[in-house]
């Protein structure tokens, strides 16, 4: 027998199903929903049921707490999402400033990649030709350059 809840009955999802959907558990999204990120999941006999709305709400919370918003921001965010048509520019400015504060932590984290990249390198090279072989680091540097046609910069 399906749960009224479920999808293919046209109500919702449970809180079970949204469990299996996202990889949240229930605490989480009671989580969510109690801190203002996850607002207005309807209640159908004292059950909460989510729709597909919701769940693309949890997608991006998701996303913007891996990328670093605070959640103050995020619950900013989704109460501007309530008022419709006229916060469309504030959200806007929030996407454009977290997008732009992104951007620059991949940028940070470019760098970061090519200079572990470099030290895999480096090691697999000490491991198989010993240390003398990559003592001069300017030397070193270059050979990795040549070798891998990458460039790490220090």
């Amino acid at each position: 027998m399906k749960s009224k809840t479920h999808k293919d009955d046209g109500v919702g999802y449970s809180i079970s199903q949204m469990c299996k959907r996202t990889g949240y558990t229930a605490d989480t999204l009671r989580f969510y929903e109690k801190a203002g990120l996850l607002p207005d999941v309807r209640r159908a006999g004292g059950r909460r049921v989510y729709t597909d709305e919701d769940y693309y709400s949890i997608c991006i919370v998701t996303c913007l707490k891996k990328t670093g918003l605070p959640l103050a921001e995020i619950r900013r965010y989704m109460e501007l999402t309530k008022r419709g048509e006229r916060s469309v520019g504030q959200r806007l400015e929030l996407m454009r400033r977290h997008e732009a504060e992104v951007k620059k932590k991949m940028d940070v984290l470019r760098v970061c990649e090519e200079r572990i990249a470099f030290k895999v390198w480096y090691y697999e090279t000490a491991k198989h030709e010993g240390l003398k072989a990559v003592k001069d680091i300017d030397a070193t540097l270059e050979r990795y350059r040549c070798e891998t046609g990458r460039k790490v910069d220090f």
